[in-house]
């Protein structure tokens, strides 16, 4: 009779154990991933930085709105995400998660449409911009110190000037100051 106590004994014990193993193991099995969806985090405001004086305490303007939806569909995120910070007053990683999931349905995109920025390459232009595109859009002192540094063989210093202006790209306004001439020929 001992012998069967023991063997009643170890097939509980054992029944038990599987049980715990079992129970473990199913909160350890891998779940499908939850969707990401994007809320802004409650900061507060940082304080703004001395040259930033001219900052709207009201948040972002619709120009302001314009011209992120214009960086972030020329893939500059870096501008972007600066312009949103000083104009929102929220932390780097708040700025950097909400221009990582901007997008002009997020925003407001009748604005994008009607954007009042003086650059030439918007999110709305369709095919890159031209010479005389790009001259009509500069001032004529912009437009003049372009010619005098092209004239003078200071390709990089005009690409420098040119991307300074009109918030292009390096590879389109290398292509335009490689075409410009002293009348946007």
């Amino acid at each position: 009779m001992d012998v069967v106590l023991w063997i009643v004994g170890i097939v509980i014990g054992l029944i038990v154990v599987v049980a715990i193993l079992s129970v473990a193991l199913r909160g350890m099995r891998p779940k499908l991933p939850e969707p990401q969806v994007f809320t802004p985090t409650p900061a507060a405001p940082r304080t703004a930085p001395a040259s930033s004086a001219s900052t709207a305490a009201s948040g972002l303007t619709p120009d302001v709105v314009a011209e992120i939806d214009r960086l972030v569909a020329a893939g500059q995120k870096i501008h972007a995400i600066k312009l949103y910070r000083d104009r929102s007053g929220v932390g780097l990683k708040e700025a950097k998660d909400r221009i990582e999931h901007w997008s002009a349905s997020t925003t407001a995109p009748h604005l994008a449409a009607v954007s009042h920025a003086t650059a030439v390459h918007t999110s709305i232009t369709p095919a890159a911009p031209t010479v005389a595109s790009a001259r009509a859009a500069l001032p004529a002192s912009v437009a003049s110190d372009i010619d005098r540094l092209v004239a003078g063989g200071a390709q990089i210093e005009a690409i420098k000037v040119l991307r300074q202006h009109t918030g292009l790209g390096l590879k389109e306004s290398k292509t335009l100051i490689d075409h410009w001439g002293p009348r946007g020929s």
